[in-house]
């Protein structure tokens, strides 16, 4: 039985706007998701960009701010009101500083947990990030679903037999859970991707 979802955050829950960053921001930009923790992106900034913590973190806010675009706002509270025993969770490689663009535009009411790399020292595809969730809710890999769009990602799940939804651009986010819950997906041995 399906116990925990899980959803990736950029390219799932927010996609990307088409705007052109400044050289600066760009360069911040790209390590978002490659850190193991906040220390060594703000390390990057200073030796590479040379500013200093305090402006790395202003930007970087405001990077997150102006760049991402959410998909479905209500999607945490539209699932919990229809699958109130299944936990509802963010795993995403990003810096801790997303929390607040994550707190700001969507109801976290309904959200049960947001486990970022940056604040475990863990990343994606690496089964020591899979197995951190596994393991934080006491769940067997099949008792886990997990959205992504990164194939790199869906295939380190799979690895472990996690339950898998590759996420595509337009995908309607809330009826393919729907669709693979009502299908009985969560109690097949087989992957949905």
């Amino acid at each position: 039985m399906l116990k925990v979802i899980a959803f990736d955050f950029v390219g799932v829950l927010v996609n990307e706007k088409d705007i052109d960053l400044e050289e600066q921001e760009d360069k911040l930009e790209r390590k978002f998701g490659s850190n193991l923790n906040d220390e060594d992106y703000l390390t990057f900034a200073e030796q590479t960009l040379k500013i200093n913590n305090k402006e790395a973190i202003d930007i970087t806010k405001n990077i997150i701010n102006k760049l991402y675009k959410v998909r479905d706002a209500d999607i945490f509270t539209k699932l919990k009101n229809k699958y109130n025993n299944i936990k509802i969770i963010i795993a995403t490689n990003h810096l801790s500083y997303v929390e607040e663009f994550i707190n700001k535009y969507f109801d976290t009411t309904y959200l049960d947990d947001v486990i970022i790399s940056a604040n475990i020292n863990k990343i994606k595809p690496n089964a020591n990030f899979y197995n951190f969730i596994l393991e934080k809710f006491n769940i067997k890999s099949k008792e886990l679903l997990f959205l992504d769009d990164n194939v790199e990602n869906i295939d380190g799940a799979n690895k472990l037999n996690i339950r898998t939804i590759k996420v595509e651009k337009n995908m309607n986010l809330y009826e393919e859970v729907c669709k693979f819950i009502s299908e009985g997906s969560e109690d097949n041995e087989t992957n949905n991707i």
